[in-house]
């Protein structure tokens, strides 16, 4: 086995972390758990009231060393004044309506506020729905700054409006505010119990902490290992985490460079080549979501390692489209997932190879494996490369025109070495994704001129030095498989998922390689996704 890329160094800190903001996903999942929770039986009619507020907020984009590939949007932590407007707009819409009938406002605050509506009523106010707005437990002063916001006793409705309009408006409820234990002298700080419970909550399940887990956050039983490590596994195993876990391989794995596949229907050489398969305005995301559902299905459904993930060969295609891409029937998303053939891996999904376009662009599918699998980096092609013509036959294979037009004494440095055997390696396939053994030609009109051969031959240069040759995708799945570098680039997702900003190699290192070891021990996906929340590093908060 080859060297691990990560090596813990107990003494380091981990780097600290920003003041982070809410994602629109998690900001849009804490309203809405908010008002289901104090709003009940009223809540899709609230909801509805205000989502038109909800649905102004920026959206989150992609972003990381090269967004376009294993780009984020845990990473992206860009403060808009769109996002200002949006979260006052949002305070003030939501506190309104909570309190704009006297039913909502008892179920909002108590009887006691269509009664005495008094100190004692308002005091319980804050106290309850700031506990739950806040994700911890008020100070006195807390209570009494935000207790400024009513007039006068008793109470009006407007009065409870302005305090939970306060409340909603406060910058905790829009970012992730960790002080840390401030009893405690070390640097990295434990992380208090509520703020642990809220760093648990908007991992796993993209919202804020649920009434158990901020019980046990009072209780104190996330400051024990037992109590800790059970919570870690309840929210694992609760449904909302499927759909984050699934969410973060689907934007780590998202070919970016795949376009619409409806797009150029209609036109003589995509009609020619695409026969009997008419992919619809909804086929591009039925492709990349079937990657989705495999990584679902081997952390969740049927536990696998990272390995059996990468190198499984069974279509999880639940839609027509795909599926006959595949050759198989549609899986129904609960039995066996059917076997494939003439697959080698994840790198042979439909969503890796297909491109939308009539050519398969293995400069492309190179770029998209060296960045997003392997987290090589690529340098920028040198500015006469854009404007270089090279002379086209004909009867060239795709592979031979990328040769050509890549062969300059400027462009094979990376060409050569580090992005076209990689593609090549996969043109067995068409652009649609589907096995072939010849690559179809046409001439500039669109009439068909013949076949060229296939050839998937090459030295892919996995790690550095490597000459290994590699016959096609098995061969190269294997050399990916067997590099330290696949690994050790989940880890870097993963950790950058976590925590929402880039791994420092050498503060990170610790929780880096525990990430790295637990895959080269082929644990399955499960226990590796959750070894992150275990760290020292996660229930830490550094001020360094």
């Amino acid at each position: 086995m080859a060297p691990a890329v990560f090596a813990c160094d107990p003494a380091a800190v981990p780097a600290a972390l920003p003041l982070r903001r809410l994602s629109r996903r998690q900001y849009v999942n804490t309203v809405t758990d908010l008002v289901r929770a104090v709003a009940a039986p009223e809540a899709d009619a609230l909801l509805a009231e205000i989502s038109p507020w909800l649905s102004a907020l920026p959206d989150d984009t992609r972003a990381g060393p090269d967004k376009h590939y294993g780009g984020l949007t845990a990473l992206d932590q860009a403060l808009q004044q769109a996002h200002a407007d949006g979260h006052y707009a949002v305070a003030r819409g939501l506190s309104e309506r909570l309190t704009a009938t006297p039913g909502r406002l008892e179920r909002l605050v108590g009887a006691c506020a269509t009664g005495a509506s008094d100190e004692a009523c308002l005091t319980g106010f804050i106290e309850r729905f700031g506990a739950r707005v806040l994700r911890r437990p008020l100070t006195a002063d807390d209570v009494q700054s935000y207790r400024r916001a009513a007039v006068k006793v008793p109470y009006e409705p407007a009065d409870y409006a302005d305090v939970a309009g306060m409340l909603l408006a406060a910058p905790e409820s829009f970012f992730l505010v960790e002080y840390g234990d401030e009893t405690s002298p070390a640097d990295p700080a434990p992380l208090t119990g509520h703020e642990l419970a809220s760093r648990l909550s908007y991992h796993f399940w993209q919202t804020a902490p649920d009434d158990a887990l901020l019980a046990r956050a009072a209780a104190g039983d996330l400051g024990t290992e037992a109590g800790y490590a059970a919570e870690v596994d309840r929210l694992f195993k609760d449904p909302r985490t499927r759909d984050s876990i699934g969410a973060f391989f689907g934007e780590w794995l998202q070919n970016s460079t795949l376009e619409e596949l409806d797009a150029r229907v209609g036109s003589t050489v995509y009609d020619q080549l695409r026969g009997d398969f008419t992919p619809g305005p909804d086929s591009r995301r039925h492709y990349l979501d079937e990657v989705t559902d495999a990584a679902r299905y081997y952390t969740f459904d049927q536990p696998g390692s990272f390995d059996t993930f990468f190198r499984s060969t069974r279509s999880f295609a639940r839609t027509a489209d795909v599926a006959q891409i595949y050759g198989v029937p549609v899986w129904d998303g609960a039995g066996e997932p059917p076997e494939t053939t003439g697959r080698a891996g994840l790198i042979t999904r439909p969503a890796f190879v297909a491109t939308g376009v009539t050519g398969t662009r293995p400069i492309m599918k190179g770029v998209f494996v060296r960045k997003a699998l392997l987290c090589d980096g690529i340098p920028p092609p040198p500015v006469e490369a854009m404007n270089a013509v090279v002379p086209q036959a004909s009867q060239a294979s795709t592979r031979q025109r990328v040769e050509d037009l890549t062969g300059s004494v400027s462009c094979a440095g990376c060409h050569a070495s580090l992005i076209n055997p990689i593609g090549f390696a996969t043109e067995g396939f068409d652009a649609f994704g589907r096995v072939r053994t010849s690559e179809a030609l046409f001439d500039a009109q669109g009439a068909p001129v013949g076949h060229a051969a296939i050839d998937t031959a090459t030295v892919p240069g996995v790690d550095p030095g490597d000459e290994t040759p590699s016959a096609g995708p098995a061969d190269l799945v294997d050399l990916m498989a067997r590099s330290p570098k696949l690994g050790a680039c989940f880890a870097r997702h993963y950790h950058r998922y976590t925590f929402g900003r880039l791994e420092d190699p050498a503060r990170d290192s610790c929780a880096l390689a525990s990430l790295e070891t637990a895959l080269r021990e082929g644990r399955d996906l499960a226990t590796v996704l959750r070894t992150v929340a275990l760290q020292p590093g996660f229930k830490t908060r550094s001020f360094q």
